[in-house]
């Protein structure tokens, strides 16, 4: 029997009387039929039992001992068998069989013996209010529809369509749509970025319903189209989040491990054409709500499809796709123990047997693959607790934290360390001299200080360094004639039409009030009429001056001695100018420095004076040295250079600011997380002079892994310490 089946305890072994007693007897509903030979080309079939709605595979043992089993004792049906197969049936064979039938439940209830067994097997399956709370809370199903009726009359409609033919059809549009999005790839990244909205959000989940919804019917209608039942289709709450599920569990009742592959993959199929064709849509689509509605689907499908479902290593599609391509059921199961063994025989030198038969090729590529799935569910499982911690109010966070964390991470482990304990004896001296060893330096490299480099970002710009800009809108009248300026040199020249008119104006009233003051000499009232005219001229007179330093602003001159350096090469004489545009750069010779980031937990490891190494984020290879020259106590919230932020291409992630009072706008992005400033003065000069990114390592002090990691937990706790 397959050895994935054998289900844990076992009935008391058959006992040899004077008058041979008859085996039990088979439940009357269960059904057997063929399944799809192993890989190694042996025989197969299927139990099915349909209360429970559970299928067992089982091999050719099993099944000659199942047609025998009616009405015959032990000895009986070991003669039977020997003597009508090849097979050699023996009585620890039949034990194992009545132990795996007892076990799941599958004979009959005739004698209060049977009566009183199953009830203890179910005394004994009984969980506990631990053990009931957290599974029920992990997960749970609540089934909605019964769809098989209508699945039925959709039959013979889906048994005409050819699925080779759509499936070339979808992948052309699929490469269509991939390809015109590339054309336009900034634009469907920075739609991707602007959505980030809670309208964007509330778009995305509607998406999100829409294309699980597809998913799911993938699996119904392909489960249909190769006559399987679809008992029901409903939600499916993972951690209280809610998933869309299609029971298509009789599907192992099919022979062909090809048509269950094409059940398993329907979802991710059809989901993967949705987003394909609504790519390519989007590509074709003028603005409005339909693009982005396309946007939001395409997107949505895509990276749920790739990300979450195609992975092998949790029981979502990705998992029962590799396992009907290995035609290898219960391939966890059957993997994590031929791992268990693995590493009994590899840390304790134990000679356990494997618990199944295997190519060595086979064996080492299911090693591999529960390896693999123990890693990666160790942090998917770590992650569920953090979100259970953060779901719930802190109290019952804390409680289902940690009783997610000892059920799925810590028993588990306690369980295999258990079973190395007591077999401890069968250690060799040799292998025990070689785990404590291990230990050791295990703990030597917790406990010893090591010298290790702090990684941050930062711009690398000139010590002295100014940029030129427009104070406001105007036109450029001349442009610079060469790169290098002592200070006070005129760089640029700008004018303003508009200026040079309201200054001529002015200019022209206070002239005119000058001609009445004067046409006022001699006449009776004059005095009178002086002095509001006197007042008008002062005005019209400040207006003027007022406009003629607004204009001579225009004339940019050089702050500092330095080369200028970023001009924009659209500029020339003619052009018009925003205001506060940049025109270019003068960079001060000599001295550069660098202002990097370096997060809150790596700070208490800089200090004034420490060797840094820095390299460009850009093509451009060069290395250099510096040393720190100072570090910020305060934390930074606005990063020095907008080309740092994720948004723009940069490698910090930022969000948007908190609303002051009566602003009706948010505030400028700030970064998402705690950062701090140092300056590092750097040695030499970059070979292109222009402000730029670069990844810093400055050589931090020593600490231990086991210091490090004892303070992140202490300031955890802090952290989370009030209620």
């Amino acid at each position: 029997m397959d050895r994935a089946l054998n289900a844990p305890g076992a009935v008391a072994a058959v006992r040899q009387h004077a008058k041979p007693q008859p085996l039990p007897a088979l439940r009357d509903e269960l059904q057997l039929f063929e399944a799809a030979r192993n890989h190694d080309g042996t025989p197969a079939w299927i139990i099915q039992d349909p209360v429970n709605n559970r299928f067992f595979r089982i091999g050719w043992l099993e099944f000659e001992m199942l047609v025998h089993w009616s009405g015959n004792d032990v000895a009986t049906l070991i003669r039977a068998i020997n003597e009508s197969t090849p097979l050699n049936v023996t009585p620890a064979d039949v034990r194992q069989m009545l132990s795996f039938l007892s076990d799941n439940q599958l004979l009959r209830l005739d004698r209060p013996a049977d009566v009183a067994n199953a009830a203890q097997q179910k005394a004994r399956q009984r969980r506990s209010p631990v053990e009931w709370l957290v599974h029920n809370y992990l997960f749970f199903r609540v089934p909605l529809v019964r769809p098989q009726a209508a699945l039925a009359r959709l039959k013979p409609w889906l048994e005409r369509i050819n699925m080779a033919w759509v499936a070339l059809v979808v992948g052309l549009l699929t490469l269509a749509g991939l390809y015109l999005v590339s054309r336009q790839w900034d634009q469907f990244t920075h739609t991707l970025i602007d959505h980030f909205t809670w309208t964007g959000l509330l778009g995305y989940g509607v998406a999100l319903l829409l294309a699980k919804t597809v998913h799911e019917m993938g699996h119904a209608l392909v489960a249909t189209r190769y006559g399987v039942r679809v008992a029901h289709m409903g939600v499916a709450f993972l951690v209280m989040f809610p998933m869309l599920y299609t029971d298509t569990g009789e599907s192992w009742r099919l022979p062909s491990s090809r048509q269950r592959l094409a059940i398993a993959s329907a979802g991710i199929g059809i989901e993967l054409a949705l987003a394909g064709i609504c790519t390519l849509l989007w590509s074709l689509t003028p603005d409005g709500a339909l693009r982005n509605g396309l946007f939001f689907l395409a997107t949505t499908s895509w990276v749920m499809t790739l990300a979450i479902n195609a992975s092998p290593f949790m029981r979502f599609d990705g998992y029962f796709i590799l396992s009907d391509l290995l035609d290898m059921p219960n391939l966890n199961q059957r993997s994590g123990a031929l791992a268990r063994v693995w590493l009994r025989r590899v840390l304790l030198g134990w000679n356990d047997p494997w618990p199944e038969h295997q190519a060595p090729g086979r064996r080492r590529a299911l090693i591999a693959f529960a390896l693999t799935t123990w890693v990666y569910r160790l942090v998917v499982f770590l992650g569920i607790a953090l979100m259970v911690y953060l779901f719930f109010f802190k109290a019952l966070g804390i409680v289902l934290m940690l009783l997610e964390i000892h059920w799925f991470i810590a028993r588990p482990v306690m369980q295999e360390l258990k079973q190395w304990r007591d077999r401890r004896g069968e250690i060799a001296p040799r292998r025990r001299w070689w785990l404590a060893g291990l230990v050791a330096g295990g703990l030597i490299l917790l406990l010893v200080p090591i010298q290790s480099r702090v990684e941050a970002y930062g711009v690398l710009r000139a010590a002295g360094q100014h940029t030129l800009h427009a104070p406001f809108g105007a036109r450029i009248t001349q442009m610079p004639t060469r790169r290098t300026f002592q200070a006070g040199d005129v760089v640029f020249v700008l004018d303003s039409e508009a200026l040079g008119i309201a200054q001529d104006r002015s200019r022209q009233l206070a002239q005119a009030r000058e001609v009445q003051l004067q046409g006022l000499i001699g006449l009776p009232d004059g005095e009178q009429q002086r002095q509001s005219i006197e007042s008008q001229k002062a005005v019209h007179e400040a207006e003027a001056r007022l406009n003629r330093d607004e204009r001579s602003r225009l004339v940019l001159r050089a702050p500092l001695e330095g080369t200028l350096v970023d001009v924009d090469p659209q500029l020339a004489e003619g052009v018009w100018v925003g205001p506060r545009q940049s025109l270019g750069m003068l960079v001060a010779p000599g001295r550069w420095v660098v202002d990097a980031l370096v997060p809150e937990a790596d700070l208490e490891r800089v200090a004034s004076g420490q060797a840094v190494r820095l390299r460009t984020l850009s093509r451009s290879t060069q290395w250099f040295d510096g040393r720190v020259a100072a570090v910020d106590v305060a934390r930074t919230t606005v990063l020095p250079d907008a080309m740092l932020e994720a948004r723009f291409g940069g490698p910090l992630a930022t969000v948007p600011g908190p609303r002051l009072p009566g602003q009706t706008q948010l505030s400028d992005h700030v970064a998402r997380d705690a950062l701090f400033r140092v300056r590092i003065e750097v040695d030499g000069v970059p070979a292109e002079l222009m402000t730029s990114t670069v990844r810093v390592q400055i050589d931090g002090a020593s600490h231990s892994l086991l210091t490090r990691i004892g303070r992140s937990v202490a300031a955890v706790l802090i952290r989370e310490s009030g209620f």
